[in-house]
């Protein structure tokens, strides 16, 4: 089945055209927005050649094709009629639609970090690459002072010292804010102007209330806020205003509004927020690394199936890093991703079916090369067949509480894997690599030894 004939089929057994709100992608999944999910037959899209998977979140179908997501996104997008429904980035722009509203609060916090964080993700992971490229060349010889290493280690730190903006370019995708105005106004929590102001403990207000002395620099959640607040406020003025005023008063008033609320409620609050959810996984972690080693590596798998792990990866690995300069909390789920490729080779291993075989063996191995994408052998074969997922859950916990116990950690936000090693040197990195392999080889042992049902 051609890719072009893929896509029509899925978009046929979802109700067809009228019954899609939104289509967008993401790295391994194209993500349907529905009107009504009863007129979408989800098992005979998952019967069909090229889908590994169909996970329903809300009225969201995220429809699992790992490598081939790309093209079979281009095709949705060439035989969709409204173009309107197309998004160029994995988002759900609206908040208000019923994909969200039909979750419960813990579930639309999670769909809606996701849904701003998702687009990101290519950022984050150029950023990693290309500190992972600058500390190969150090550790092959080049002297860290030489200045195109500098210039390197800048460049991935960029995304770091300018998170909330960036997030604010998506959430303004998301929340459907005048971007310009979104970027200016959130812009001034890693102003320079604007954190100057706050030297030699000086004390700044604004008509009288105190703003507070807080560092912005890698926070998530006063972008968020801030940008939701600008769309509400932005939408609500040119309700009430006049035609002729709207160009000039509705971005004026917006920004002239949302501004100080920004650095004197929202953005304190943001951060005391973020400091919260973060404080999950880091109080776990400075109680006992080993406890929360095990823990974050035996659900990690589980979290992206949901996509928490995305919202997870920006509310407390980038700040960790960006705070201080290393993340050992989050990156105890690394031997997790190498339990899925081991899964998948002791399938290959176990099964009799050739074609099982084959199948199994080709997605590890593309797990292994592709920099730790782990969906396609997760969705294709482990989870297929469940028990080698419960391995991966098993080994990727025993995995996570030895690198817990190391203090390993990581300078970028990349998976681990055989491209990434440079970011992932220093403590506790034997003992990373000592979690990876008593991790992979318990998943597999598992897996070998629970063995699968061929006929499903």
């Amino acid at each position: 089945m051609s890719k072009k004939e893929l896509a029509q089929q899925i978009i046929n057994e979802v109700g067809g055209e009228v019954n899609i709100n939104e289509i967008s992608h993401c790295m391994t999944r194209l993500r349907l927005t529905v009107n009504d999910q009863k007129s979408a037959n989800i098992e005979k899209i998952e019967k069909l050649p090229g889908v590994m998977k169909v996970i329903a979140i809300g009225d969201q179908l995220q429809i699992v094709l790992g490598g081939i997501v790309d093209e079979v996104f281009d095709e949705v997008a060439s035989l969709i009629e409204n173009n309107d429904i197309v998004s160029k980035e994995c988002v759900n722009e609206n908040i208000d639609e019923t994909v969200v509203e039909k979750q419960g609060i813990l579930n639309r916090l999670i769909t809606l970090l996701s849904g701003i964080i998702s687009p990101i993700i290519p950022a984050m992971m150029a950023s990693g690459f290309i500190t992972t490229t600058a500390r190969l060349a150090i550790i092959l010889g080049v002297p860290e002072t030489n200045s195109t290493i500098q210039l390197l280690l800048t460049f991935g730190d960029v995304l770091y010292g300018f998170f909330p903006i960036i997030i604010a370019w998506s959430a303004a995708r998301y929340f459907k804010a005048n971007a310009g105005v979104t970027l200016m106004v959130i812009g001034i929590l890693v102003y320079p102007g604007f954190t100057n102001l706050f030297n030699d403990g000086a004390s700044i207000s604004f008509l009288g209330i105190n703003v507070a002395n807080v560092y912005y620099g890698s926070s998530v959640l006063p972008a968020i806020f801030g940008t939701y607040l600008l769309a509400k406020i932005d939408n609500w003025l040119r309700n009430i205003l006049p035609s002729f005023m709207k160009s000039i008063f509705v971005p004026f008033l917006s920004a002239l509004i949302v501004t100080p609320l920004l650095i004197t409620i929202i953005g304190p609050i943001g951060v005391w927020g973020g400091k919260v959810f973060a404080s999950i996984f880091t109080k776990l972690y400075e109680f006992s690394p080993i406890l929360a080693g095990g823990l974050i590596g035996g659900i990690w798998q589980i979290l992206i199936i949901f996509g928490m792990h995305i919202a997870i990866l920006g509310m407390v690995t980038v700040p960790n890093i960006a705070a201080t300069g290393r993340d050992t909390v989050i990156m105890t789920h690394a031997p997790s991703l190498i339990c899925q490729v081991t899964a998948g080779l002791a399938v290959a291993l176990k099964a009799k079916d050739k074609g099982i075989k084959k199948n199994a063996f080709t997605l590890s191995i593309m797990a292994l090369l592709s920099g730790s994408v782990v969906e396609p052998v997760m969705y294709g074969v482990n989870l297929k067949y469940k028990k080698p997922f419960i391995a991966v859950c098993i080994g990727g916990a025993i995995g996570g509480a030895i690198t817990g116990a190391s203090f390993a950690g990581t300078t970028a936000a990349v998976a681990f894997g055989i491209y990434t090693f440079p970011v992932y040197f220093g403590q506790g990195f034997k003992g990373l690599l000592l979690g990876c392999l008593v991790g992979g080889l318990t998943t597999f042992a598992l897996t070998y030894a629970m063995g699968i049902d061929e006929r499903i």
